[in-house]
């Protein structure tokens, strides 16, 4: 690995875990010293529930803005991908600002519904040129509409039964686990985007560790899920990952609550079974394309078949 490959992994993976951790870190600090003088204080529920979601969304949009160097006066596959951060970012922040109990599942739902929609119209408008237009291609992207909304509220479960740290550290066994499969699907800007976004995750579950029985917030579960569905239309959909690699990708948000089954269990235990669950699931789809990522990581030449998501 020479420098310059040492200094684009430092950036695509330093920089993001910096930035999520950051603006996670203002968010609890700013929350803790105006709770402080008003434990009842409005502001502070709000800085709290701003800090994770602003913090991924950030760097989510680093990593493409910077590490893609994506063209949004041409905007690419990658460039409309933005949008829908942008979006998931923009209603989660809106949700952190509302603090009545009844308005804020319907902003965060009509927002998910809003996001779903365009991810599905994207997804038709790319796959119908490379599959014939029929029943089965309006099943699939109906399919995917499907599963978002039920991946949506299956986060919405960890988040109420977790803290910040062991939810944090739950979604970021998925990229982890899962970028060699993700990289052998031939969308190579992927499995970039996870690295940075596994990042991004660590850094807020570090600032957790600090501001202990804290809440990730139901805003970095829609950003999360806006991810995965990126990592379906583009490995599945528009380059080669097979159809049971996007199964088990698509199984993960569920296979998470298993441990929740048993609520009276030690809340470390279930964290460790949640993840052995995940590294379980991901390492098997990951396993055979393994050595040949990790060449690709250490500058050994190795690349992936295709590069349509770059």
């Amino acid at each position: 690995m020479n420098s310059a490959q040492l200094r684009e992994g430092l950036l695509g993976v330093a920089a993001p875990g910096t930035i999520a951790a950051l603006l996670s870190f203002i968010g609890f600090w700013s929350a803790s010293l105006v709770s402080r003088k008003d434990e009842h204080s409005k502001l502070a529920k709000r800085l709290e529930r701003l800090g994770p979601a602003l913090g991924l969304a950030a760097a989510y949009f680093y990593i493409f803005a910077f590490i893609q160097t994506v063209s949004f006066s041409s905007p690419s596959a990658s460039a409309k991908q933005v949008y829908f951060i942008i979006a998931a970012g923009a209603f989660a922040v809106l949700e952190a600002l509302l603090i009545r109990a009844k308005v804020q599942p319907t902003v965060r739902w009509l927002g998910r519904l809003l996001i779903v929609g365009g991810v599905l119209y994207f997804q038709y408008a790319t796959i119908r040129n490379r599959w014939d237009a029929g029943v089965e291609t309006i099943a699939w992207t109906a399919g995917v509409g499907l599963w978002m909304l039920l991946a949506f509220g299956a986060l919405d479960v960890l988040v109420k039964r977790s803290n910040l740290t062991s939810t944090a550290l739950s979604l970021a066994a998925v990229p982890m686990f899962a970028m060699p499969a993700i990289f052998a699907s031939g969308a190579s800007a992927q499995w970039q985007i996870a690295l940075g976004l596994f990042a991004a995750l660590v850094g807020i579950a570090i600032v957790g560790m600090i501001f202990r029985e804290r809440s990730i917030g139901h805003g970095v579960g829609t950003i999360y899920i806006v991810w995965l569905s990126g990592v379906f239309v583009s490995g599945h959909f528009l380059s080669e990952m097979p159809r049971w690699h996007a199964c088990v990708l698509a199984a993960v948000p569920f296979l998470m609550l298993i441990p929740e089954l048993r609520p009276k269990m030690c809340r470390h235990r279930r964290l460790a079974i949640r993840i052995a669950i995940i590294a379980g699931a991901c390492v098997a789809i990951s396993w055979v394309s393994a050595p040949e990522f990790l060449d690709a990581l250490t500058g050994g030449g190795a690349k992936s078949k295709l590069d349509y998501y770059g």
